[in-house]
């Protein structure tokens, strides 16, 4: 356990903003290495779909051990969480717009929410369990590092790339939906459940980056649904055009 209270913006969080950096790095590095590689490409992101349900598996077995919160917070169904899922699969599928959706949703939807957790680490800084904090810390590096890993290997920062952005976030919609549908089952069987998928639950005191500016509270809901499906589809659309962007420069240097 932490021998003291952890801060945002200390020590811990400025190691985790490092280790992220890091892994960005790493990603960059193998994703040039893999670019054009085909099938290997597919078998990388499997073994790594598989590497977070181990995760995963650690990080729920350890709560129950140390009964931190062993209640429904177990469900794994977050933004950064749904490539734990689709990961594992894409080795298997055939090419085409599911497959495409799979790999963009880890490239673009996943990867905004992993790399801006590091504004604001909570489940890093919030723990008593160094444990709880390292896994955290390593899960959302990954999710970085896979991200930027698969925009670049499979080309994805390209012209062609938006199509599977768009794909991609279709399918973030789903999940989307999803996440509502079950949150409201869940609040109106038990309203002090401290379930909250995605972070949108109508009770939800959890504030997003600018988003939170708008909405101190989730209400009107609807209105702050839209408001969230424009917000994400903003930001993953910057990463893909950053991305594109800085693409196009290192095209036209060589």
């Amino acid at each position: 356990m932490w021998k003291t209270h952890q801060a945002y913006y200390g020590p811990l969080h400025f190691a985790a903003i490092g280790t992220m950096l890091a892994f960005l790095a790493l990603g960059i590095v193998l994703g040039i290495k893999a670019k054009g590689s085909g099938r290997s490409r597919d078998k990388a992101m499997t073994i790594l779909g598989f590497v977070f349900i181990a995760l995963e598996a650690f990080k729920i077995i350890f709560r129950l051990i140390v009964n931190e919160g062993a209640d429904l917070t177990l469900i794994s169904f977050q933004i950064c969480s749904i490539p734990m899922y689709l990961l594992p699969c894409i080795y298997f599928m055939k090419d085409g717009k599911l497959k495409q959706a799979f790999i963009g949703y880890v490239s673009f939807q996943s990867f905004t929410s992993a790399f801006f957790y590091f504004v604001k680490p909570a489940a890093v800084i919030g723990t008593s369990y160094i444990a709880i904090s390292l896994h955290s810390i390593l899960w959302h590096a990954l999710m970085v590092c896979s991200g930027v890993y698969a925009m670049i290997s499979y080309g994805l920062l390209t012209k062609e790339g938006f199509r599977t952005f768009i794909y991609s976030y279709i399918l973030w919609v789903v999940t989307v939906a999803i996440a509502i549908i079950l949150d409201i089952i869940l609040i109106n069987a038990n309203p002090d459940t401290a379930l909250n998928l995605f972070y949108i639950a109508p009770n939800s005191t959890f504030k997003y980056p600018l988003l939170g500016i708008l909405f101190k509270q989730p209400k009107p809901y609807p209105l702050f649904i839209l408001c969230f499906l424009i917000y994400y589809f903003i930001g993953g659309f910057a990463i893909y055009g950053i991305g594109y962007g800085i693409t196009r420069l290192c095209t036209r240097k060589k």
